[in-house]
């Protein structure tokens, strides 16, 4: 009897609850919470600014309306978040937005009430629509005098480090050959939009050409990470050892409210000898010549010193059949006015004595020539070759002392 009794009140209640329920207006709230340092923040030093929203009720369409913040940079960080919380005895979806916002002036700013319009059922047939607005929040912010020179880019962060790649070490690079130079930056709390542009890498002695940067900001619970990838292909044009500026990007820290700076060191960049330096390396690690025995080190020395002889007579006798050719061939194509041509004769006539073709590009009105040559031919940007018909004669007649006529 009892359970019975129990089951009927409920079939006659279970109207009347739902009823009630249908008409009840849903339950709503929207905060705003900035997450700031201890100390008045700087201008431009990002913020995180959480947008909290939680609606319970019969919810049909949602929508979270941004106000104009006019006094700050921002950008939206991820996708909002929802998830489910107890709120006053009852379980409530809860919604979060997270922007990352960059103060644009010193003094006290306001950051605009944001709404969360809504629209619920209050019976089978209809809908109403309700919002439910923030308070506006203020905070202050400090002018960034003394920190950055005027003009400087003001970088803040939680960390930043600066990696500095060579495909083939700089001071050694084979004569013709191109080195890629590879700096990496990465820095916590700041998205990839605010690292620097391409940093200045030139030097008197090299060319370099540069790759478009590469960015990427990478989401985590923390906060943003940024990621910048640089790159240049780089060529010595000299014989004399050039020296490339160290790359230097300052940085502010949020954590102990300094200036720092990373630096990518300064690099010798020079032609270098590798074959040379192997040949020389095997035959000191050989076990003949190391041997104890006087008459086998002797013996070995003879060999070696007979071979490079011959060595040495074959390669003259080779060089001398190919600098006529690629000399002849220079002064063709720059008459034909092919700027191609003219660069591989001239790449012909140094791989047929590097030495030699050092000797010549180190002259002023060679190397910075063959240089602007190189920018033209394999630049980033069309650009307008030297003058070949002059720049043949010179290496002509630069090439004539050398024995090759």
């Amino acid at each position: 009897m009892p359970r019975r009794l129990t089951l009927l009140l409920f079939l006659l209640l279970q109207p009347l609850a739902q009823a009630l329920a249908q008409e009840e207006p849903p339950f709503g709230r929207v905060e705003l919470r900035v997450e700031a340092p201890s100390e008045t923040p700087y201008v431009g030093e990002p913020l995180r600014l959480v947008i909290r929203s939680a609606i319970r009720g019969r919810v049909l369409l949602d929508h979270i309306i941004q106000p104009s913040l006019l006094d700050f940079d921002w950008q939206q960080f991820g996708v909002d978040s929802s998830s489910e919380e107890m709120i006053d005895g009852f379980w409530t979806p809860v919604v979060e937005r997270v922007l990352m916002i960059y103060p644009l002036r010193a003094g006290r700013l306001t950051i605009p009430p944001f709404k969360r319009r809504i629209a619920y059922r209050i019976d089978e047939s209809g809908r109403v629509e309700a919002e439910y607005v923030s308070a506006p929040l203020q905070i202050e912010a400090r002018a960034r005098d003394g920190l950055v020179p005027p003009g400087e880019s003001f970088l803040p962060a939680r960390s930043l480090r600066i990696t500095d790649a060579w495909d083939i070490e700089p001071d050694r690079i084979p004569f013709g050959e191109t080195a890629r130079r590879t700096v990496t930056v990465e820095a916590e709390g700041v998205t990839a939009d605010r690292l620097p542009p391409l940093p200045n890498f030139r030097a008197p002695g090299i060319i370099t050409f540069a790759a478009p940067v590469e960015r990427q900001t990478i989401v985590t619970d923390q906060g943003p990470i940024a990621h910048a990838v640089y790159r240049w292909s780089v060529r010595p044009v000299s014989a004399v050892a050039a020296y490339a500026p160290a790359i230097r990007i300052a940085w502010f820290d949020v954590a102990t409210r300094r200036m720092r700076e990373a630096i990518a060191p300064e690099r010798r960049i020079a032609f270098g000898d590798a074959p040379r330096e192997r040949s020389a390396a095997k035959l000191r690690e050989s076990p003949g010549l190391s041997a104890p025995q006087p008459m086998i080190a002797a013996l070995a020395s003879f060999v070696a010193t007979a071979a490079l002889i011959c060595l040495v007579a074959a390669m003259r006798g080779r060089i001398g059949v190919r600098r006529p050719a690629a000399l002849a061939a220079l002064r063709r194509a720059a008459r034909m006015a092919d700027a191609v041509a003219f660069r591989h004769a001239a790449r012909r006539l140094a791989e047929a004595d590097p030495k030699a073709w050092a000797r010549v590009v180190a002259r002023e009105d060679i190397g910075p020539a063959l240089a602007v040559l190189d920018a033209a031919l394999y630049g980033p940007r069309p650009a307008a070759a030297p003058a070949l018909a002059p720049l043949a004669r010179a290496i002509a007649a630069a090439w004539a002392p050398s024995g090759a006529g």
